[in-house]
């Protein structure tokens, strides 16, 4: 069974699916402390003056990502849903998906993971890709730290393949992972480029939003089309 582990990132890029859609069982690590420049809370599309930035306002007064509030005092919904349909409402597909993003930016949120925990989860819908969700805090125990942290996630779930992102190679250590039968592969990401609205030439690393919109039901499998086999090593 083949597990992936990351933090729950607002309107996640394409990279970030490309792991989902390889995995059996995705985890949030929500009670992974925010970190400065992460994409926890914003993320790119793409307009026709070029990329644009949706930020969602933080409380700072929590670092644990599950803990982490939104400042409702600022009026981000608004400003975040006028900015894409104003950027993707001219898109082929911007008809078969609107209304089911709507309906989340018309929610009032209090917590952010749970805002992109919703937005991942239909994304995945939209997508058709088939993985089990789960979150490190429901299971109410300390996993401990770094790389034994993400080989005890994937033990408890009974896992045989752990998928990691080539930023792991920053901490993982592969006999966290040997010692408990668990082999330890690497997500070989390559961008697929794809008719964009705005995109000439290709604008890569947006949220997945830009090739939802612009090509809907074959998503997927333009993800697919440049995916490299798992590796053992980057």
């Amino acid at each position: 069974m083949k597990i992936a582990i990351h933090q729950p990132n607002y309107l996640p890029w394409i990279g970030y699916f490309d792991k989902l859609d390889q995995s059996d069982c995705f985890v949030f690590l929500d009670k992974a402390d925010i970190s400065k420049g992460s994409l926890f809370n914003r993320n790119y599309i793409l307009t026709p003056n070029g990329k644009l930035l949706l930020t969602v306002p933080i409380k700072r007064d929590e670092r644990s990502i599950h803990l982490v509030k939104i400042n409702n005092l600022r009026n981000w919904r608004m400003k975040h849903w006028a900015s894409i349909e104003a950027s993707y409402k001219k898109a082929p597909f911007w008809h078969l998906y609107q209304d089911r993003f709507k309906q989340i930016y018309e929610r009032d949120w209090e917590y952010l993971s749970e805002l992109n925990i919703a937005l991942i989860t239909l994304i995945c819908e939209l997508l058709a890709i088939d993985v089990k969700f789960f979150r490190e805090s429901e299971f109410h125990c300390d996993f401990g730290k770094s790389s034994e942290r993400i080989s005890n996630i994937v033990a408890t779930l009974g896992g045989t393949v752990y998928i990691s992102g080539k930023g792991g190679k920053n901490y993982n250590r592969r006999e966290d992972f040997e010692q408990k039968g668990i082999q330890l592969l690497y997500q070989h990401f390559t961008h697929p480029a794809y008719d964009q609205q705005w995109g000439k030439p290709f604008t890569d690393k947006l949220s997945i939003l830009d090739l939802l919109f612009n090509h809907g039901t074959d998503s997927l499998n333009i993800i697919r089309s440049t995916r490299n086999a798992l590796v053992k090593d980057l």
